[in-house]
């Protein structure tokens, strides 16, 4: 008899303190009725990233976004520009990591912006025929553009895509491919 009793009473303290507490936001209404929530809960920071390919068959004087066709064994640049958004200001910088894979291609240099500078090396998987790339994106409610350029040569006729794959911190339906067309060398002059 006593611990029902205590329960009772229990039941009708908690009660009183919501009934007190309603006005303080510790309550809120929803469609299935009053919920406790606490008025110091963090909201959860979504990432959204954008990428841009950009592609230049003249040594990086132009870029073009469109779908290129470049004759195997001809150098040419891939740019790939990245920028990821928070949905919300922190004190400490987050840093999305960002793969990006290029199949069926020799890959000459790779740096970061637009001037060349220290070599970044990449991890190349001899069954996939691929060659990849990591590189810290730091996240931002006005980010900054990240860019690297990679100076390539295709190995083989036919289409390539080059994929930009981000962390578990960003959605997958951010992450973005870029196709490239590589043709033969004898189409290319047959077309001149």
């Amino acid at each position: 008899m006593k611990k029902a009793a205590i329960l009772f009473v229990v039941v009708i303290l908690v009660a009183l303190l919501g009934f007190s507490l309603t006005g303080c936001g510790f309550f809120e209404n929803t469609s299935f009725g009053r919920t406790i929530s606490s008025p110091f809960r963090k909201h959860e920071i979504t990432y959204q990233a954008s990428t841009r390919f950009l592609y230049s068959t003249d040594g990086g004087s132009s870029w073009s976004e469109t779908i290129q066709e470049i004759p195997v064994n001809t150098t040419y640049y891939l740019a790939v520009e990245m920028q990821v958004s928070q949905s919300e200001n922190t004190k400490d910088e987050k840093t999305i990591v960002a793969t990006i894979t290029i199949p069926s291609t020799t890959v000459l240099d790779c740096y970061l912006d637009d001037h060349p500078g220290v070599s970044i090396t990449g991890k190349t998987d001899a069954v996939t025929n691929s060659v990849s790339y990591d590189f810290n994106v730091v996240a931002g409610t006005s980010p900054s553009k990240f860019r690297a350029v990679f100076e390539c040569k295709p190995l083989s006729e036919g289409r390539t895509k080059v994929e930009v794959v981000y962390d578990d911190n960003v959605s997958p339906n951010w992450d973005a491919t870029g196709t490239i067309k590589y043709v033969s060398a004898q189409n290319e002059e047959d077309a001149d």
